[in-house]
């Protein structure tokens, strides 16, 4: 095996584990038993979308795409990109962005008003 394929694997093992995480930050609610992992998970996207204006784990699985194939044309915007393969039409950076920022922001808020303040 060719050692560039190691590249490509490692990329679509975080693929799956990014949309795990996905799955945990929009659903994690339906399950109390989750609800520090899912607290965590909502934190964790949330800061990294303020400081840093991207997810880490986006960035870091298309720096893994571009060493195995560099015509990769990707800026970090998971939604986005994953957005315009499927559909073939591309939605703002500044809208999903925003639309994180404000979900994640009420997600956090509402969680903590119903588990320490309710």
């Amino acid at each position: 095996m060719h050692p560039k394929y190691f590249y490509k694997i490692l990329a679509d093992v975080l693929f799956v584990v990014h949309v795990v995480f996905l799955v945990l930050v929009i659903v994690g609610f339906l399950f109390p038993k989750l609800w520090y992992a899912y607290m965590t998970a909502l934190v964790l996207t949330f800061v990294s979308d303020i400081l840093f204006s991207h997810c880490l784990m986006s960035k870091w699985e298309f720096d893994l795409r571009k060493k195995y194939d560099p015509s990769v044309d990707y800026n970090y915007t998971f939604a986005s990109y994953y957005t315009y393969k499927l559909t073939n039409h591309k939605m703002s950076d500044k809208f999903y962005r925003m639309a994180a920022i404000v979900f994640l922001g009420l997600a956090i808020s509402i969680n903590l008003y119903f588990k320490f303040w309710a």
